[in-house]
């Protein structure tokens, strides 16, 4: 036989076994048949340990199913599925890879296949196995396999909550071409490779997408080393992602990375709001280092000064370096260089800090909300001011005067350095410069501030710096609404300040009442803040500041001053009118669940609305009674190591109980529930719900029952149409009644149960703002200084 006709022969004996195999692909795939022919190479390749024939069978048979049998992915057959841990977790680099594609192909075939896919947890397992693989072929058909099984928010909850998040995390942290990335100083991709480019743009797509898809709760779970690991790499992808977005040369890049800008910066600040914050100050020590070492100190100073009058603290020259909270905040800035520097080390670097609703306890509600903006540019008003108030004319009362603003209202500044000079331009022609939210851009600020807010039982304190040249003045006089303590940290400062003529405090998030002749000119009082000085400002005083420059001083930069505000917000829950609405819940909530096997569901409701009646009746008093303005301080946190400051920490407890004794006796013989009735059937009558917008925060405290006659605290205006209603089948009754239900909470509400309601709301909102202030904090790179430089971390082993 000649060469021509053995090579016909076996060209035709392919062809035959070609038309065998195809002929089996095209026959209508079914369960019984996959099992048959496909399963047993499956599973033996699954089992194997090395690169083998069956390995290589079952890549090939892998390969026909995604390509030549498309039927057979939906749905998976359940042989298939239950095989699919073992080969993504194959240590056959092929075995792997197409099992990937096999899986990712399943999910888009149909929305219920990609969730029940991503919910299995055997499979999560799998890919977990997957991402870690040395082979860069694996690695990317893992990506690509999560980011198909994550098409709907459930597969993207499920892979979250799966051993695949850490893994992510941990090959984003040993990812080479990431480091080669952010230790680059060049705006340039090209130092990049193509391939590197696409896995790690890959890469990280799939890690912010998981992250930001993670519950809060289940990102707590994560290993604190692993997320600090983390952080400084991704941090510096995010500062480079900006700079590579002016840049012509990266175009590519960036259109292979699908992750937006805020997209980075919300996984920043999810995964930074559970890490543990650095070494902070114990409120004891802020308490010795504000109110003096003298045990009494901070107790003298509530029951004295406390939203009562100034007072003023003198620091010794010789005393300040022995401050530890003093010399942290002078640590914090370049305090010693010129304005211009001092300027660079204030604003580089910042981000916007949006701001959340007073009542808001769910951190998820605050990221749906601002994640589109999440790491913008600084906007004026909301995050700086630069300002000044000229010198009245002759015929021009000081009070009249306006303070004008260099930047229009609402201006984003996108150009950080050309902003930067613009400030520095202003300020050499007499504008100061007032930067908000101090405590969300240094940690160092930061430890102070909630040191602070746990001395004083609140839930925040805010932070801002005021940066003022020679002869000059920032902000026109006016009054704030929370308290202040000033801290002169550079320079001097002149204030002068004016009793508040009015009984009642100012609330937050009220409107500010025009300044007026309705206090004395000649009331003022004067003082010069030194550096290390404090004083003390209530709300509600008047006061304005200037630069206090001798007329000898000719230098334009001379005595230039840096003070802090340390603002003491009293949030509506933690004045003592808040107090008294938690007490009536608890108690309320409480006399439920005592007599809930012998109230009937309608008397459960009365007594429910009895209480919505009294809460109104509770609001209208306090509008004009000055007590139940004053912050309650009974979660003030009092240390007690000794006999003596236990004897000054109970002068302040029993001050605070005394205070809640007076606010009872007020309810049981002020509080008119005919009013409150009133005023409820007026606003049903009207359709308006305006007046009882103010209930909202109490949606946060537990109700007892029935979830039928639970009250929606944001959506009160059904439950007051049924109160009307209800009450005006018998109008008499209800009202003697509603009495008797406030008489009776009056004479047995205990003091100890509505303290621990108290506390619980506190902890909440300290919970959310920490969270917050945490994420802030990572925004502007307080975990950037942790080294990346040592990577020796990058070579151990990480477990998913």
């Amino acid at each position: 036989m000649d060469r021509s006709s053995m090579d016909r022969k076996r060209k035709m004996k392919k062809r035959e076994e070609r038309g065998d195999e195809a002929a089996a692909d095209d026959a209508p795939p079914s369960s019984s048949t996959f099992d048959r022919h496909v399963f047993p190479i499956l599973l033996a390749a699954a089992q194997t340990t090395r690169q083998s024939s069956n390995s290589c069978s079952a890549a090939r048979l892998l390969r026909r199913v995604l390509s030549r049998s498309p039927r057979v992915l939906s749905p998976l057959p359940d042989s298939l599925t239950a095989l699919l841990p073992l080969l993504l977790s194959s240590s056959c680099s092929s075995v792997a890879a197409v099992s990937c594609e096999v899986l990712g192909a399943a999910a888009l075939r149909s929305m219920e296949a990609a969730e029940a896919l991503a919910s299995d947890r055997g499979i999560a397992s799998g890919l977990a196995t997957a991402l870690g693989s040395r082979s860069q072929r694996v690695t990317e058909a893992a990506c690509n396999s999560i980011l198909d099984l994550s098409a709907s928010s459930v597969g993207r909850e499920h892979l979250a909550a799966s051993p695949v998040l850490p893994r992510i995390l941990c090959l984003f942290s040993q990812a080479e071409t990431i480091f080669g990335l952010v230790h680059s100083r060049s705006a340039k991709c090209t130092e990049i490779p193509t391939e590197g480019n696409k896995i790690l743009c890959l890469i990280i797509d799939t890690m912010v997408l998981l992250v930001n898809s993670c519950k809060i709760d289940n990102l707590q779970n994560l290993q604190q080393e692993l997320v600090k690991n983390v952080m400084p790499l991704l941090y510096k992808i995010w500062k480079k992602t900006q700079l590579l977005k002016s840049s012509t040369d990266c175009d590519k890049w960036m259109n292979q990375l699908q992750s937006k800008e805020y997209d980075i910066s919300e996984a920043i600040f999810r995964l930074s709001i559970d890490l543990a914050s650095p070494a902070c100050l114990e409120p004891d020590v802020v308490r010795r280092s504000i109110f003096g070492q003298t045990v009494s100190g901070f107790e003298n100073f509530v029951l004295a000064y406390w939203e009562k009058s100034p007072n003023l603290y003198r620091r010794k020259q010789n005393t300040q370096n022995d401050n530890p909270v003093f010399t942290a905040l002078r640590s914090a800035f370049n305090l010693r260089a010129a304005p211009d520097a001092i300027i660079d080390s204030l604003i580089k670097g910042l981000v916007s800090c949006p701001a959340i609703a007073s009542d808001e306890l769910d951190i998820n509600s605050f990221l749906n909300e601002v994640h589109d903006s999440l790491g913008d540019s600084v906007k004026y008003r909301q995050d700086i001011r630069v300002m000044r108030t000229p010198e009245p004319s002759d015929q021009t009362s000081r009070v009249c005067v306006m303070e004008e603003h260099f930047f229009n209202d609402g201006t984003v500044f996108m150009d950080e350095d050309a902003f930067t000079e613009k400030c520095k331009h202003a300020f050499k022609n007499g504008y100061s410069i007032a930067l908000r939210g101090m405590e969300f851009r240094s940690e160092k600020l930061a430890t102070i501030a909630s040191a602070l807010a746990d001395l004083f039982g609140q839930p925040s304190v805010g932070a801002n710096i005021y940066f003022s040249p020679a002869r000059s003045q920032g902000l026109a006089r006016h009054y704030d609404d929370h308290c202040v303590l000033v801290w002169q940290l550079l320079g001097c400062k002149k204030w002068m300040f004016w009793p508040n003529p009015k009984p009642l405090l100012p609330r937050l998030y009220e409107p500010f009442d025009p300044l007026d002749g309705t206090f004395d000119e000649n009331s003022a009082r004067g003082e010069v803040l030194l550096e290390g000085d404090m004083m003390y400002l209530p709300r509600g005083y008047v006061h304005e500041a200037r630069t206090d420059v001798g007329e000898s001083q000719v230098d334009a930069y001379a005595d230039f001053s840096l003070h802090l505000t340390l603002a003491i917000e009293v949030e509506p829950p933690f004045e003592w009118e808040g107090f008294a609405h938690i007490a009536l819940h608890c108690w309320t909530e409480k006399q439920k669940l005592e007599n809930s096997q012998f109230i009937e569901p309608r008397g459960e409701a009365e007594a429910s609305f009895f209480a919505i009646v009294l809460h109104v009746a509770i609001r209208s008093l306090s509008d004009n009674d000055p007590v139940f303005r004053k912050a309650c301080m009974v979660a003030a946190k009092l240390y007690s190591p000794s006999p003596c400051t236990a004897i000054h920490s109970e002068a302040l407890r029993s001050s605070q109980r005394s205070t809640f004794d007076e606010i009872l006796q007020k309810i049981d013989q002020k509080c008119s529930m005919k009013e409150a009735l009133k005023s409820i059937t007026v606003a049903v009558k009207g359709r308006n719900d305006e007046p009882f917008q103010w209930m909202s925060w109490l949606r946060h405290l537990p109700q007892q029952g029935d979830a039928d006659h639970r009250f929606d605290f944001c959506n009160i205006f059904r439950a007051l149409e049924e109160l009307v209603e209800a009450f005006n089948s018998n109008p008499e009754q209800a009202l003697a009644d509603s009495t008797g239900f406030k008489s009776r909470f009056c004479r047995s509400i205990v003091y100890e149960d509505a303290c621990k309601s108290f506390e619980m709301l506190l902890g909440m909102y300290r919970t959310t703002r920490n969270q917050y202030m945490k994420g802030m904090l990572a925004l502007h790179g307080a975990h950037v200084s942790r080294a990346v430089e040592n990577s020796s971390w990058r070579k151990s082993s990480c477990s998913g």
